[in-house]
């Protein structure tokens, strides 16, 4: 090898040189030792065949893109956070290609994660195949769809993205069939129902400032997309709404106390408002604020509007007891306690039938 027979007739000459003046010793110059150290380097990457450059060799102008067979294994999803709109995950991403100096977990990136770490990032080379593997661990935005929690079901994505190369050079291929999720991936809310990945070549409007490009960019991409169906809703419903329920129960049982007792009916109405607003305190806390109104909130509404209705027919019965009418008191009293339930009752069911059917 070239790089060798230099290094070794460099030496050669230098030892002949001492061997003719043994009594005069040189102490070798900065240029001598710069010229060694370069040799040294030189053997070295000679006898290393496996040492590569860093970045991939990109296919030529005109070829076709590196096809990159990628798919995911999911080993952790957790903290999935309706008000702060996210949700946690950890998995192994593979890729397998034929270009040994393509490192995919140096280049690829969660697009649509809040933050991400590679934590692990290695390769295995046999004959023309490179098999690259890298563990990603991320916290991913998701805008929550709950207009009709909690008979709503979820749909989480996973998006990666070659973050380098654009979609001449990288081409992602999806690998369904060995993509899963680990049994041991348990949510205590939530039924999983789907796993699938899907690739994509994705443009954005910006060429980055790309000189070569005009107007656009494409990107390789593939998503990992989870579809979540929530657990036991029924229970989740009568558990979010118990205070809008209690609220409604002592609004109507204001009508069993005789209309001459107004302070009596009063107190349990505004009684019946403190727990509605309570109800609303506990949903605010853990649901995300919304542009619509989510069934909950739909309901929560109506009840606050049933209760205001009722106390007007009280207070007006009270009135006409007081004008010694106790007929017509009794009547409105009876009529309106019978309407108000049955119009409160129709429609949270009209409700409930809506938001199940949009599920």
């Amino acid at each position: 090898m070239t790089c060798l027979q230099t290094g070794c007739n460099s030496k050669s000459s230098y030892k002949k040189k001492h061997r003719m003046s043994p009594n005069i010793f040189r102490a070798p110059t900065t240029r001598t030792l710069r010229a060694a150290l370069a040799v040294l380097v030189a053997a070295i990457l000679c006898l290393l065949p496996g040492v590569r450059p860093a970045h991939a060799a990109l296919p030529p102008d005109g070829a076709a893109p590196l096809q990159v067979k990628t798919g995911m294994y999911i080993i952790d999803l957790s903290d999935l956070d309706l008000a702060g709109n996210t949700f946690s995950i950890a998995m192994w991403q593979w890729f397998v290609h034929t270009d040994p100096d393509y490192k995919p977990y140096e280049t690829v990136e969660i697009v649509n994660a809040a933050n991400f770490a590679t934590e692990a990032g290695f390769e295995e080379i046999t004959g023309a195949t490179t098999w690259s593997q890298a563990k990603f661990r991320a916290t991913v935005h998701k805008q929550w769809d709950i207009s009709s929690y909690p008979f709503d079901r979820q749909r989480l994505e996973v998006q990666l993205e070659e973050g380098e190369n654009d979609a001449s050079a990288i081409h992602f291929v999806a690998d369904n069939e060995n993509s899963k999720i680990d049994t041991g991936v348990t949510l205590e809310q939530w039924h999983i129902i789907d796993f699938h990945l899907e690739a994509e070549d994705h443009e954005y409007p910006t060429t980055y400032g790309d000189p070569t490009l005009t107007g656009t960019s494409t990107y390789s991409r593939v998503t990992a997309i989870i579809n979540l169906e929530r657990k036991s809703p029924w229970f989740t419903f009568l558990k979010s709404l118990i205070g809008a329920f209690i609220g409604f129960f002592l609004a109507m049982a204001a009508f069993l106390i005789r209309p001459d007792q107004l302070g009596d009916r009063l107190f349990l109405t505004t009684a019946s408002v403190f727990a509605v607003i309570g109800n609303q305190i506990v949903l605010d806390s853990y649901l995300p604020p919304v542009a619509g109104l989510p069934l909950v909130f739909k309901i929560q509404i109506l009840t606050f509007l049933t209760i205001i209705v009722t106390t007007l027919s009280q207070v007006l019965s009270s009135r006409l007891m007081r004008a010694n009418r106790p007929t017509i008191a009794n009547r409105l009293d009876t009529i309106a306690g019978i309407t108000i339930f049955a119009a409160y009752s129709g429609e949270v069911l009209w409700l409930l039938l809506a938001a199940t059917a949009k599920a």
